[in-house]
């Protein structure tokens, strides 16, 4: 999560900058947003084995946020595995509570383990219409990717940002976070996200679906990362 702009004296050589013993880790947070503002349990995928020690005993400890549910891959990517296990564990418990003569739509890019027979047959036997994204057009018509990514992320780097230096100043080198600091980071994120519903139901009515076209924009403020970017997933409900 290092900035991609650096700022120093103009003319000097070098400049430091503090990074951690490695970072290529990565882990995939599978989001799930609805129309109404919801934010559903997210999916946390690490690199692992999937019936490994992390997912039997690490996982299982009582010390995660139990707000979630957490995943092993090889790559740290959904497959179809996963990608399962989130109908079951997150898509399924909210789709019992809609009303009956409500047909949930379900909005997903065409990432080749939303495209499987066996996961998009399991979703509509829960009773979802699944919608695919044409190919190039995800950052313009997933509410995940319009609006939500750009606060959550930058929740993520503020964490990050202060666990670096916190570590720094304590001992002096910077190793790894740990899953769990990962874990719990990604749950203050969710949990401070959860109190900006305009910001998730901004995210669906930017890209202009036809069943918000009356229902205007809330303002809300503008935020940006390290580089002073502005940015706007799992899925979209």
């Amino acid at each position: 999560m290092n900035s991609e702009r650096k700022y120093k004296v103009v003319g000097k050589k070098t400049i430091n900058i503090r990074t951690s013993t490695n970072d290529t880790k990565r882990v995939t947070v599978a989001v799930t947003i609805t129309a109404d503002g919801t934010l559903l349990p997210s999916t946390l995928v690490f690199k692992g084995k999937p019936n490994g020690r992390i997912a039997r005993a690490e996982f299982p400890s009582g010390n995660y946020p139990t707000t979630h549910f957490y995943k092993c891959q090889d790559a740290a990517w959904m497959d179809e595995v996963v990608m399962i296990s989130w109908v079951n564990e997150v898509l399924a418990p909210y789709v019992a509570t809609a009303p009956d003569h409500v047909v949930p739509i379900l909005i997903l890019d065409m990432y080749r383990c939303h495209m499987m027979a066996s996961v998009v047959q399991m979703i509509q036997e829960l009773g979802v219409e699944v919608q695919h994204i044409p190919g190039g057009c995800t950052s313009l018509c997933q509410p995940v990717d319009v609006g939500f990514n750009k606060p959550f992320k930058s929740r993520m780097r503020r964490q990050w940002h202060n666990w670096m230096v916190a570590e720094g100043v304590v001992h002096g080198t910077t190793s790894p976070p740990t899953r769990l600091d990962v874990a719990k980071w990604v749950d203050t994120a969710m949990l401070e996200m959860k109190g900006e519903v305009d910001i998730i139901r901004n995210a669906w009515k930017r890209h202009d679906f036809e069943w918000f076209l009356d229902e205007p924009i809330v303002d809300a403020p503008v935020e940006q990362d390290a580089d002073g970017n502005e940015d706007g997933a799992e899925g979209a409900l």
